[in-house]
């Protein structure tokens, strides 16, 4: 077989592959996020040849740049890993580099491992495949077995099938800070909007009750935004909704995001408190006062540490704070300076997210208009990312979840964008595990909300998504109603 036939252009990744009948573009998906792992600055194209439908096996070519640098026959009978691991060989040599997590591309590397824990491997089988069969290095294997051996612990007799979890959106924040690309909204521009959109946000809940009447709550997390970005009377209003529709004394756990230091004082933290919240999360993303006014945050290094101490005198005994790496301006004396801060406060959890500055973002507009280059932060990520491993372990903490993201928008070299979650023994987060692991279904209200329906026994998922837009949530409830209908009826 020769690939000829595929066009030599500049900085292009393209893929041919055989035309199968009643299947689009077998494996394309895979393919395109591979290529992008190695090469995230070009662009990639899958072209389906019809003339090679006939053939047997799987012909697949690819060629880097207008070179060919793969052209082969994959015998009967070949799988999707077969293919990855045949294209990635390729792809590291013109490349000339491996990548961490191998052939896995998907946002959720613990979830190949628990799987195979739950369907009885031994721990030194699930290493092995991973070895193998993925091509995963080993402090990676270390940690998505770490987390999924926490997950399989903590799940392991929970009633998947008879247990539901709810998630809340309240879409607004103090400010919106320059790497934001959720639907969040600066408060003070949509205060008028907050008593319809709690109305709206009511008559959701409302179905949910009725609909889950013969399930069984197991984690309730409010979200956003920055829930407490609300004033006290709203955010009492919120509570008092909850309590009224869901049976909140019966949930495993109660979290609520209370990122920003600058929405929380004593009376909110009174209301959530007295409302049976069980977990919170103060995030101060770094302790470097240049960097908070750079990224727009409002606050103070102080306000943190004031706003900690404050939640523990009211006797908030499970607090998650976030730090990110590879923040604009920062180096690894800032990173682990900022993680040295946050340890002496000594909260319960520390979750490590991984900058990756998503098309939605001021900070890649930004960014955009300055050219577009790659960010030399970027090259401390994976130093970092390994060397907090070892210092959250050696002080207690262990990783209970994680996820990468999607460099879509081809800002960074690294492949390694994952957020791992730390937390001390009993003080995970299981809404994090189930709505990362997809092991239950989450009922998700309010705007911007993602429902995802796990149907018992089937191994299928579906999507239920609300519309983004404050304004078209208010409008639009019913439908957003109607939506879930279709799937629980």
């Amino acid at each position: 077989m020769k690939s000829g036939t595929i066009p030599l252009c500049d900085a292009m990744i393209h893929f041919e592959i055989k035309k199968r009948e009643n299947l689009t573009g077998e494996f394309s998906y895979d393919l395109k996020a591979l290529a992008l792992s190695f090469f995230p600055e070009k662009e990639c194209e899958v072209t389906e040849r019809q003339d090679w439908s006939g053939q047997t096996g799987y012909p697949v070519s690819c060629c880097v740049d207008g070179v060919c640098i793969l052209d082969v026959t994959l015998p009967e009978p070949y799988t999707k890993n077969i293919v990855k691991r045949v294209v990635y060989q390729a792809l590291a040599g013109a490349g000339g580099r491996q990548l961490p997590w191998g052939i896995l591309t998907g946002i959720r590397p613990a979830k190949i491992p628990l799987r195979m824990r739950m369907a009885g491997m031994a721990p030194e089988a699930v290493y092995d495949s991973l070895k193998r069969e993925y091509l995963v290095r080993d402090e990676k294997i270390r940690l998505a077995m770490e987390v999924a051996e926490k997950e399989f612990s903590l799940t392991k007799n929970i009633n998947h099938e008879k247990g539901y979890n709810l998630y809340i959106g309240i879409p607004f924040c103090p400010s919106i800070c320059r790497y934001c690309s959720f639907s969040s909204y600066e408060y003070a521009k949509y205060e008028e909007k907050t008593g319809d959109y709690l109305r709206a946000l009511e008559k959701e809940m409302k179905w949910a009750k009725k609909a889950f009447a013969d399930y069984e709550l197991h984690s309730i997390y409010v979200g956003g935004g920055t829930p407490t970005a609300l004033k006290e009377e709203q955010l009492q209003t919120l509570m008092d909704m909850i309590h009224r529709h869901f049976p909140v004394k019966e949930a495993m756990e109660f979290t609520v995001e209370a990122g920003r230091p600058d929405s929380l004082d004593g009376k909110k933290l009174q209301i959530m408190k007295e409302a049976g919240v069980t977990r919170i999360s103060i995030n101060p993303q770094t302790m470097k006062q240049h960097t908070l006014d750079l990224l727009g945050r409002k606050h103070t290094v102080e306000q943190i540490k004031e706003v900690f101490y404050l939640a523990r005198e009211m006797g908030f005994d499970n607090i998650n704070m976030d730090l990110i790496l590879g923040l604009p301006e920062e180096d690894e004396v800032d990173f682990f300076n900022s993680l040295h801060q946050v340890c002496d406060l000594d909260p319960d959890s520390i979750t490590l997210h991984t900058l990756v500055i998503k098309r939605a973002s001021r900070l890649r507009r930004e960014q955009m208009e300055q050219g577009g280059e790659m960010r030399p932060e970027d090259t401390l990520v994976p130093a970092l990312q390994l060397s907090s491993f070892g210092f959250m372990t050696e002080r207690g903490y262990e990783p209970y979840y994680m996820y990468r993201q999607k460099n879509k928008a081809g800002t960074t070299y690294n492949t390694n964008q994952e957020n791992v979650a730390y937390a001390k023994e009993g003080k995970e987060c299981l809404y994090n595990i189930f709505i990362m692991e997809e092991l239950e279904t989450i009922v998700a209200l309010g705007s911007g909300g993602s429902t995802k329906y796990v149907a018992p026994g089937e191994n299928r998922l579906e999507r239920i998504e609300n519309v983004k837009s404050v304004e078209d949530y208010i409008l639009r409830i019913d439908e957003m109603i109607e939506r879930k209908k279709k799937i629980w009826h």
